[in-house]
C-alpha cells in the first residue's frame, strides 16, 4: 500500500572552506524543519515551519576522506558527517537490509516508540541520494518513494555493526538513547518502553537497540521497530531471549513475539533459522497465490504458527527463503476490528489482518482423498458426471475483469487432468449435453493465436476431443482477407450460446449494431442446424441448461417455448417486458437458485413477467405461484422450495442493512409466513433450522418464526460486507462455511467456532458470486468437494473431518 507522503521540502545551506575550496554544505544545526515530526507527550504530528523555506537541499560533490569518523574521542557534527557522506546527489547508496526508513527527520520530540516507520530497506534495492540535512539523508527507492535515514549508515564504518541475539537488558538511569553512535540526536531512556526492547546489534562501545512501535497497524498501514544505539557502559545487565518462541514454557506475551518476528526475519531468513527461532510449525500448508493476476501462479510453502491470542503465518521461497509474513490477530480493544495493512517490500510481503471476531480458529486435520493443483487462483466446480467433473478456473482479477479464464476436465475418482482449454481475455461459456457426456465451448479469444475469435466447440467430456465446431458465418472471411489481428471492435461478435433438450442455441446479432438478432438451433450430437428464427429488438433467450425441454425466448410481448427440434411453438405466456431492471443482470447477486452440480436442474423457473415474479412451470408453461415485483427486491429458492424475499425499503439496487427486510414466501399456499428487519442470504434448511448469512454474518433462525437464534458477531467474525465465497454444507453435527482465506467449521446447534478446515485457502472471487454460491463447496453422497483460492481442488471423505461426527 502506498503512503501518502507531503511533497513539500524545505532546505537550506550555508558556505564553508576546506582546504582553500569553498563547498556547499548542509549545517548541522538543529533548525526546525517541517520534516522532523516533533510528538508531544501524546506523540501526535506537529509541523515547524524552517528557518529559510527557499533555500533548496544541497549534496556534495565532492567525497571527503580525510575527517574524522564517527566513534573518535571527538564526537563529529552533523555538518561533518553530511560532508563524509562517499555519494554525490543521484547516485545509488549502499544500504545495509533491515534499517528503518522515516517518513520524516525526528528528534526527542518524537516519542521512541512512536516513529512511524512503514519500511525497512531491503537487499537488491537501489536506494538514491536526494538530498541531506544535518545527521539526515534523504533518499529514493525505485519506484520513486522518498524516505528519510540516518546518514551514519551510509558511512563505511557502519559496515562493521555485528547482528546479536536478541536479549532483555536494563539501563543505567539517566542514561540516552541515540540516533546512531556519537549522534547529536539523543533521548531519555524510557524504562517503561526499554522493559519491552531488545539489543539486537553491536558496534564499537555502543549497543544498537531495537524498539517496538506502540501500535503496530491502523488504519491500513502496518509499522515497524526502530533502532537507536545505547552506550555499552550504560547497559547494566542482559538476559538471553530462548530460542522456541512461540512454544516456549513459559510463552512469551505475544507482543515480544511481535517484536522478535519483525527484528530477526527477513527475506534471508531460512527455514533451519525459523525452525531453531520459532520452534517447529503446527502446520505446514501450501500458500496463496502470491502473484498478481495476469502472472503465471506461485504458490510456496507456509508454515502455520498457532496461539489463541495470535496466527503467524511465514511462506518460503523454493530455495527456502522467507518471502512473507502474515499476522492473523483477534479483535480485542487493542485491535481495530476488520483492519488489514498490506505491505511489498521488493518480493517481500507483510500482512496484518485483524479479525472481526475475538475468536481464531484452530486448524482441523481433514485429509483428501486427493488434490488438483489447478493454474489459475479460483476453482468452481460446473458439474459432475459419475467420472468426470467439469471445472471452471478463474485468475480472480478485481471487479471480474481477468487475464484468463479457462474450462477443465478432472477424473473424479483420481483428480487426474483430462483436458483444458484457456479463454484468454474474452468472454467464455461452457454448456453439458442432456446426455452429460459431451460439453460445448464458447470462446470469444483464441489464447494461440492471441487474437479475438469466436469458436464454438462441442467436445467429449472425458478426452476432450472435438467431435464438431460451429464457426459464425463471415468470420472465417474476414479473418482470411486481413493481415491483422482482430480486435475487440472489428471482430464478429457471437451474444453467447444456451442449451436446451438435445441442443445448443447460438445467439448471433443480425447485424452490427443491431438490437435485432438470429438464433441457430444445433443438435448437440452433430452439430447440424436444426432451425434458426429471427428476434426483434428486445428479444432475450432465458434457457439455462440441457435440461429444460423447450427452446425459451421473450419476443414481442411473449414468452415462447418452442419446439428445439423443429422450432414449433409448444406454449407461450404473455409477458410484457418488465418495467423493472432484472437481478440477474446485477453481478454481485448470487442468482435465485443454488443449483447441485450432480443433479438435474429444477423444471419450475421462477421468472420476472411484467410486474410479477412467476413461478412457470417450464413443461407446461402454467403459473404455480406469484408475488409483486418490486424494485430494490431480491429473492432465492430455499433447498425446500420455499422463498426469501429481501426487500430495500428505500426502492435501491443497494444499500446498507438497515435498509432491508427479509420474509419467507410459500409458494404453495401464496403467503407470507414471516418478515424481520433484517437481509438474510445463501439460506440452507434443515428440519426446524435455516442457516443464513444474516445482516453479514454467519448466523441460524427458527424456520418457522425468522427469529434470530444464534449468530456469529462475536465469535466467528467476518466483514459483514464480504463478498459471496460459497454455500453452507452440514456434515452431522458440524457446519461448513467459506469465509474469508479460511473453510470455517462450525457448531450446527449452536455456532461455535471449532476450526478450520487445514491447507485450504479461500479467497473473495468478487463477481463470480454465482460460480462461488453453487461450485466453491459441495457434498454428494460421503464425499465433499471443495475449490479454493490458490488453484488446488480436492475432495474430502465426509467421515474424516478430525473430531466426532453424528450422522
Amino acid at each position: 500500500m502506498k503512503k501518502e507522503r507531503n511533497q513539500s521540502i524545505w532546505r537550506y545551506t550555508c558556505c564553508v572552506t576546506l582546504t582553500g575550496i569553498t563547498v556547499l554544505l548542509l549545517t548541522g544545526c538543529m533548525t526546525p524543519d517541517p520534516q522532523t515530526d516533533a510528538l508531544g507527550g501524546q506523540a501526535q504530528d506537529s509541523t515547524i515551519k524552517a528557518a529559510d523555506m527557499k533555500a533548496p537541499i544541497q549534496v556534495s560533490d565532492t567525497i571527503y576522506n580525510d575527517l574524522a569518523l564517527p566513534g573518535s574521542p571527538t564526537s563529529l557534527s552533523a555538518k561533518q558527517i553530511s560532508a563524509k557522506i562517499p555519494y554525490k546527489k543521484g547516485e545509488q547508496v549502499k544500504l545495509g537490509e533491515g534499517l528503518p526508513l522515516f517518513s520524516g527527520r525526528k528528534d526527542h520530540r518524537v516519542a521512541i516508540d512512536q516513529m512511524k516507520i512503514t519500511y525497512l530497506t531491503i537487499p537488491k534495492e537501489k536506494y538514491t541520494l536526494t538530498g541531506v540535512q544535518g545527521e539526515w539523508m534523504q533518499v529514493k527507492n525505485q519506484q520513486q518513494d522518498s524516505y528519510w535515514l540516518p546518514a551514519w549508515y551510509s558511512l563505511k564504518q557502519s559496515d562493521g555493526i555485528t547482528q546479536t541475539d536478541p536479549h532483555t537488558f536494563t539501563v543505567r538511569t539517566g542514561s540516552k538513547l541515540y540516533l546512531t553512535p556519537d549522534s547529536t540526536i539523543t533521548w531519555p531512556s524510557d524504562q517503561a518502553i526499554l522493559k519491552s526492547a531488545f539489543t539486537v546489534a553491536e558496534w564499537k562501545d555502543w549497543v544498537g537497540v531495537s524498539i517496538a512501535p506502540r501500535i503496530w497497524s491502523k488504519e491500513w498501514t502496518g509499522y515497524h521497530h526502530a533502532l537507536l544505539w545505547i552506550k555499552k557502559r550504560d547497559v547494566t545487565g542482559q538476559t538471553p531471549v530462548s530460542d522456541g518462541w512461540f512454544v516456549s514454557e513459559p510463552s512469551l506475551p505475544i507482543s515480544m513475539i511481535r517484536h522478535l518476528v519483525d527484528t530477526k526475519l527477513n527475506q534471508t531468513t531460512t527455514t533451519n533459522q525459523v525452525a531453531k527461532w520459532l520452534g517447529k510449525p503446527d502446520w505446514k500448508e501450501q500458500s496463496r497465490n502470491l502473484n498478481e493476476p495476469g502472472d503465471s501462479m506461485r504458490v510456496r510453502q507456509t508454515w502455520r504458527y498457532e496461539r489463541h491470542d495470535a496466527h503467524v503465518l511465514l511462506t518460503f521461497n523454493n530455495n527456502g527463503k522467507l518471502t512473507e509474513i502474515r499476522w492473523n490477530m483477534p479483535a480485542s480493544q487493542d485491535n481495530e476490528a476488520d483492519l488489514r495493512s498490506y505491505e511489498r517490500m521488493g518480493t517481500f510481503s507483510y500482512i496484518t489482518q485483524v479479525a472481526v471476531g475475538r475468536s481464531l480458529p484452530p486448524t482441523l486435520s481433514w485429509k483428501p482423498d486427493w488434490v488438483n493443483q489447478g493454474d489459475l487462483n479460483y476453482t468452481f466446480l460446473q458439474a459432475g458426471t459419475d467420472d468426470v467433473l467439469l471445472m471452471k478456473g478463474d485468475d480472480g482479477g478485481f471487479s471480474g475483469m481477468h487475464y484468463d479464464d479457462s474450462y477443465y476436465a478432472l477424473d473424479r475418482h483420481t483428480g487426474k487432468l483430462l483436458w483444458r482449454v484457456h479463454n484468454g481475455y474474452g468472454p467464455a461459456q461452457a454448456v453439458l449435453n442432456t446426455k452429460r457426456d459431451a460439453v460445448t465451448l464458447y470462446t470469444s479469444y483464441d489464447t494461440d493465436r492471441k487474437q479475438y475469435l469466436d469458436r464454438v466447440r462441442h467436445i467429449n467430456l472425458k478426452d476432450g476431443k472435438l467431435l464438431w465446431e460451429y464457426r459464425p458465418q463471415g468470420q472465417d472471411k474476414r479473418n482470411n482477407d486481413t493481415n491483422k489481428k482482430n480486435t475487440a471492435d472489428d471482430r464478429v461478435w457471437l451474444n453467447g450460446i444456451k442449451a436446451a433438450r438435445n441442443v445448443v442455441i447460438v445467439d448471433i446479432p443480425a447485424a452490427e449494431g443491431s438490437s435485432n438478432g438470429w438464433i441457430h438451433v444445433l443438435n448437440s450430437s452433430t452439430g447440424k442446424r436444426l432451425w434458426t428464427k429471427k428476434l426483434t429488438t428486445g428479444y432475450q433467450l432465458v434457457n439455462r441448461n440441457a435440461d429444460e425441454p423447450y427452446v425459451l425466448y421473450q419476443e414481442k410481448n411473449q414468452l415462447v417455448a418452442a419446439d428445439p427440434l423443429t422450432g414449433r411453438t409448444v406454449w407461450q405466456v404473455e409477458a410484457a417486458p418488465p418495467a423493472i431492471e432484472l437481478i440477474e443482470n446485477d453481478s454481485y447477486f448470487d442468482g435465485i437458485h443454488r443449483y447441485d452440480p450432480f443433479a438435474s436442474a429444477p423444471l419450475g423457473r421462477w421468472m420476472l413477467l411484467e410486474d410479477q415474479w412467476v413461478l412457470l412451470d417450464l413443461t407446461s408453461g402454467k403459473k404455480r405461484s406469484q408475488f409483486p415485483a418490486r424494485t430494490g427486491q431480491q429473492l432465492e429458492v430455499l433447498n425446500d422450495g420455499m422463498v426469501l424475499i429481501r426487500e430495500n425499503q428505500k426502492g435501491d439496487r443497494y444499500g446498507d442493512y438497515g435498509d432491508y427486510t427479509t420474509s419467507l414466501f410459500d409458494p404453495n399456499t401464496g403467503k407470507i409466513r414471516w418478515t424481520v428487519d433484517a437481509k438474510i442470504e445463501r439460506g440452507l434448511r434443515e428440519a426446524d433450522q435455516l442457516y443464513v448469512i444474516r445482516n453479514g454474518y454467519p448466523a441460524s433462525v427458527d424456520y418457522r418464526t425468522g427469529e434470530t437464534r444464534w449468530d456469529t458477531q462475536e465469535s466467528v467474525g467476518a466483514n459483514q460486507y464480504s463478498t459471496n465465497q460459497g454455500s453452507y454444507l452440514i456434515i452431522g453435527d458440524r457446519l461448513l462455511l467459506p469465509r474469508n482465506e479460511d473453510l470455517l467449521v462450525m457448531d450446527k446447534k449452536d455456532g461455535t467456532l471449532l476450526g478450520r478446515v487445514h491447507d485450504v485457502v479461500m479467497g473473495a472471487p468478487e463477481h463470480r458470486d454465482r460460480d462461488a454460491k453453487n461450485g466453491m463447496v459441495n457434498r454428494i453422497d460421503d464425499m465433499v468437494y471443495v475449490g479454493s483460492a490458490n488453484g488446488r481442488f480436492r475432495v474430502l471423505p465426509a467421515d474424516l473431518l478430525e473430531g466426532e461426527i453424528s450422522f
